[in-house]
């Protein structure tokens, strides 16, 4: 992951991008070192603040954590809801937006959509908030998407997922994968 650097003594009071900057800083390094490996000293470093400049913005490392992962999510939902509006056949739909946005390759394996995943895998505490986010997903479509089928599609997707974060290189059957779980979504 690129580090995103900025410089406190040369740039403007901007707290917003500040924020902004953290934020994006702390993905990065929760990617690739997962929660337990990341300080505030390290953020800090890499986002060219003090560590009183992150407490500025966030009380503790829990709640600069809990705001990546509400950024992350969030994020997520609007690629979701993309996806969904692209797609004409409504049974399946959330389902086939959830493989297709975790499993590509702009939101999913080797992304800061790591950190989302690390996280949650590290540290079970923040798994609320994404409990949340699928249970009011799955609610919003439970008329489309309400089949066991469809559930072990999303499950299979985790599942590919988990795998290819934990393998060194993208293997050859990936996005065969991916689209034969996208396939698998639709109606018979």
């Amino acid at each position: 992951m690129d580090k995103i650097v900025g410089n406190a003594y040369q740039r403007k009071k901007d707290p917003e991008g500040v924020k902004k900057l953290i934020l994006a800083n702390t993905m990065n390094l929760v990617a690739e070192h997962g929660v337990n490996g990341v300080s505030i000293q390290s953020i800090a470093t890499h986002s060219g603040v003090t560590k009183g400049g992150i407490f500025h913005h966030f009380a503790n490392k829990q709640v600069l954590i809990e705001a990546m992962l509400e950024e992350l999510i969030q994020q997520l939902d609007q690629q979701v809801s993309l996806a969904i509006e692209k797609d004409p056949v409504t049974y399946g739909c959330f389902t086939r937006a959830y493989i297709d946005v975790t499993l590509s390759s702009s939101f999913g394996v080797n992304t800061i959509w790591s950190a989302l995943s690390m996280t949650l895998m590290t540290d079970k505490s923040y798994s609320e908030k994404w409990d949340q986010w699928l249970t009011r997903r799955l609610s919003q479509h439970a008329e489309t998407d309400y089949s066991v089928t469809l559930k072990i599609l999303r499950y299979a997707a985790d599942g590919v997922w988990f795998v290819e974060s934990l393998s060194p290189k993208i293997q050859d059957n990936y996005e065969k994968i991916k689209q034969e779980l996208l396939l698998r979504s639709y109606p018979e």
